[in-house]
């Protein structure tokens, strides 16, 4: 008898010490779960106050979002890769937003065979988006050479008319907004020209927003 219980209790106080064991376990794992949990709830609150960044323009509220500045002109979203804060030490010509500022049709225009031609194609996008949104201008694409990847008419400075103005981006070192005749040159290196085509758009919706009030 002594034996047999001896052996019951041996495996009595087996099988709390695997329960123990598993209890320990539970615990680790219910902490290593709760520090993921808030782990991921941080990164989701960061996000969030980073997207509710926003600032003024003209009465136009500008919110930072993983798709750039973004805020409602004409009732439609309209999205600019930076906020008029970051680009207030930029100068251009106050020529150059008035002469697409007056116009209803014009065209876009960049060489294909630059070197960083993809931006200047993002550029003329976004570009041809914004002035379609905001000002109901119609812009039209063009290249100034003939090229097998663009399809497009050649349009350079010299097509250029007061009825239908051409925005020619050029890649350049320098970054600056200038006219010539009824053409709007927009020079600028790879990482400068979202900035440049933001900063003019901004001061044509400064024209525009001194018109109505």
């Amino acid at each position: 008898m002594s034996r047999i219980r001896r052996h019951k209790a041996t495996k009595t106080i087996s099988h709390v010490e695997k329960k123990k064991g598993l209890s320990k376990s539970a615990i680790l794992t219910i902490i290593i779960g709760g520090v993921m949990l808030l782990s991921t709830f941080g990164i989701i609150f960061s996000g969030y106050n980073s997207s509710t960044e926003s600032v003024k323009y003209n009465g136009h509220t500008l919110k930072r979002t993983n798709a750039g500045w973004v805020t409602k002109i004409n009732g439609q979203q309209v999205i600019f890769g930076y906020s008029p804060t970051e680009l207030q030490n930029m100068n251009i010509s106050k020529d150059a937003a008035e002469k697409l500022f007056n116009a209803k049709v014009l065209y876009i225009t960049f060489n294909p065979n630059a070197k960083y031609v993809e931006k200047f194609e993002l550029a003329r996008f976004e570009m041809g988006q914004n002035l379609a949104t905001i000002f109901n201008v119609y812009a039209m694409p063009g290249v100034t050479i003939q090229n097998s990847t663009y399809k497009q008419p050649v349009v350079t400075c010299e097509n250029a008319t007061m009825a239908v103005p051409v925005i020619y981006l050029a890649e350049a070192n320098e970054t600056k907004a200038r006219v010539s005749g009824d053409c709007v040159i927009l020079e600028s290196d790879e990482y400068t020209i979202i900035a440049l085509k933001d900063k003019i758009l901004y001061a044509m919706l400064d024209m525009q927003d001194k018109e109505q009030v």
